[in-house]
């Protein structure tokens, strides 16, 4: 009897860490308070590794670009380096609880900046920022002879034909933006259309490849059947967009989820991996991601970010991703997330030890980006079992985790040995370059990366630019039929009633149909009123539960 009780009260006290250790993981998916500040100076050290122990296709390639990070980081789109990359997550955008609908957040970044070789005198409704510089880096040849990429040249005079393999896809949620109920609209089917219906516009306006759902976390059976039924929803109306434009490649459609199971437990795997393109298994810095497993929540100094074994916090990359195969997911669109950052630990003898403090961090307390590290005068230390890497200086017994070259050289070889989709990384701004960039390493493990291409096809889009392509007249998504995006707004996918001859603001404009697709800004008849659309729509009625016209009055 007593024998029991001592196990029951175990597996209680154990449940209990494990919840408090999923709750209070740091979020690192965020923009931090003081992002236009400049971050602060470190003297990277260059310590050899020590080796502790040794264990007896074409991958996707993604990373996070932040819209913050122009700021105090001062890193630019033009700053990426797209060749080691099949992807680019753009974060973060906001989804209205009461509505559905996603917003852009900052419009000086993501619309208006102006960067080298954007004129300030053309004509026009043109689209600036971050967005426009991606928009131009997708539209570039990888192997352009005569290098006219990013970042050897800050202006982009052509289009090539070939590899255009990189996707740039809209994040909406992070850390941020999934609080005070943000994502409490999924169980609403009304809200889940609105929230389709404004991605179709963001995909049609900005010349997006798809969108990336991060939304942390579901907390409840219901909300986690309401994220399937979006992902769902989301998966059909992608489809039948790319029908509609005559695009033969699909629209990317990928979530990113927690590798901690206080997380996970509400996913309702089966249903969302029939929509998903990718699952982003966030292994970083446990629970928020499958790179946080231990940072400032935790009494003791532990991995980051390990492969295998997680004793000590019950946290694990393999346990993660065994459990979503076993739910249903398909290997190969499981995606491992890898850190581009340290979580430090300060005044600790080592591992499993305890600390006091976790220092100032690059840009905010406790978190080093990736190339600053190691810190000067630390030894680095890596764990080939349990596959983890960490700085040391025992001078001032600080404790940094993160991943090193050779590590993340291992979990692509993990990626590949498994028939996993790729890597994933949080975030571009903190990679370094060369041989020491941990995109170039496990872009250079996977060999070939996919080739899938992006699109190049927005005739509806509201931005000038963005429907002439910049200027070129060229366009298509994949093996497309379509090869030139008209420079008006309407298409095949446009209505094509005939004028339904009224008189006053009605004259000449068409008549709704439930077969008609509209999309932001475009006008229609019906029941003897004027209507304009708010977004991209099809079949839903002026006026109806989907809120998606706005009643212009009478005719």
């Amino acid at each position: 009897m007593g024998s029991t009780f001592r196990t029951k009260l175990l597996l209680i006290a154990t449940l209990a860490f494990a919840a408090v250790f999923s709750v209070r993981a740091t979020q690192v998916m965020h923009r931090p308070a003081n992002y236009k500040a400049a971050p602060h100076n470190f003297t990277e050290g260059h310590a050899t590794p020590h080796v502790i122990h040794k264990r007896a296709t074409g991958k996707v390639n993604m990373a996070y670009f932040t819209n913050w990070g122009i700021y105090g980081a001062n890193f630019q789109p033009t700053d990426i380096n797209p060749g080691p990359l099949t992807q680019i997550l753009y974060a973060f955008a906001d989804v209205s609880p009461d509505t559905g609908a996603i917003s852009l957040t900052d419009s000086y970044a993501d619309e208006q900046k102006h960067f080298p070789g954007d004129s300030w005198s053309e004509t026009g409704n043109n689209l600036y920022g971050c967005l426009k510089q991606l928009y131009l880096l997708k539209m570039a040849n990888r192997q352009d002879p005569l290098h006219l990429i990013y970042p050897y040249s800050r202006v982009l005079t052509h289009v090539s034909a070939e590899n255009r393999n990189l996707k740039i896809t809209l994040s909406v949620g992070g850390w941020t933006y999934s609080q005070d109920g943000h994502f409490s609209f999924v169980t609403d089917a009304t809200k889940r259309q609105t929230f389709v219906n404004s991605a179709l516009q963001l995909i049609e306006d900005y010349g997006l490849d798809g969108l990336d759902l991060d939304f942390e976390y579901p907390s409840s059976a219901a909300q986690g059947q309401g994220f399937a039924d979006l992902v769902t929803a989301l998966r059909s109306a992608f489809d039948s967009y790319a029908t509609k434009k005559g695009d033969t490649v699909p629209y990317s459609l990928t979530a990113a989820v927690s590798a901690g199971a206080a997380n996970y437990q509400y996913l309702v795997v089966p249903q969302m991996d029939k929509a998903l393109t990718f699952w982003n298994l966030m292994a970083l810095t446990y629970i928020r991601k499958a790179y946080d497993y231990a940072g400032s929540w935790l009494t003791f100094a532990d991995n980051q970010a390990n492969l295998y074994g997680g004793q000590r916090t019950g946290v694990s990359t393999d346990a993660a991703v065994s459990w979503y195969i076993s739910q249903g997911a398909t290997p190969d669109k499981i995606v491992m997330g890898l850190p581009l950052y340290g979580r430090a630990f300060e005044n600790t003898n080592g591992l499993g030890q305890s600390y006091s403090g976790i220092g100032p961090g690059t840009i905010e307390a406790g978190v080093y980006s990736y190339n600053v590290l190691p810190l000067a005068s630390a030894q680095v230390f890596e764990n080939v079992t349990d596959v983890s890497s960490y700085s040391y200086d025992s001078t001032k017994k600080e404790l940094v985790s993160y991943d090193t070259p050779h590590i993340a050289s291992l979990k692509a070889q993990y990626v590949t040995s498994k028939g996993l989709g790729g890597n994933m990384f949080w975030d571009l701004s903190t990679d370094k370059t060369g041989s020491d960039s941990l995109v170039s390493t496990t872009a250079n493990v996977f060999g070939a990366l996919d080739q899938t291409q992006n699109h190049l096809d927005y005739p509806n889009s509201k931005w000038d630019n963005i429907r002439s392509n910049m200027g070129t007249g060229t366009g298509g998504g994949g093996s497309s039929t379509s090869t030139t995006a008209p420079t008006g707004t309407s298409t095949s996918s446009s209505p094509t009633s005939s004028p339904t001859g009224g008189s006053g603001q009605c004259a000449g404009v068409v008549a709704w149909t439930s077969a008609a697709v509209f999309t932001g800004g475009q006008k229609a008849t019906y029941n003897g009123h004027l209507w304009t659309a708010k977004w991209w729509t099809e079949g839903d009625i002026p006026g109806g539960a989907a809120g998606v016209w706005t009643d212009n009055g009478a005719c």
